[in-house]
């Protein structure tokens, strides 16, 4: 879940990982789990940037000032 955060936050799963202490594969490791696990993606991915779905059915909300 901390992964999912960081990158929705930061945009990105490059800055993600600095945040988490973890490299970027790390980072969009987890990401593919929980979507593997959930049966769908979570974010728009554009090169290297990533913006969260709007999507709210997991009661899950991300507010990424910088990029969204």
């Amino acid at each position: 879940m901390q992964s999912f955060v960081a990158a929705g936050t930061r945009g990105s799963f490059l800055e993600a990982a600095a945040q988490l202490q973890l490299t970027p594969s790390a980072v969009s490791h987890q990401i593919r789990l929980m979507e593997g696990d959930l049966g769908e993606k979570l974010f728009h991915r554009i090169g290297r940037n990533v913006t969260p779905h709007r999507d709210r059915r997991y009661g899950i909300t991300v507010t990424c000032p910088k990029r969204c």
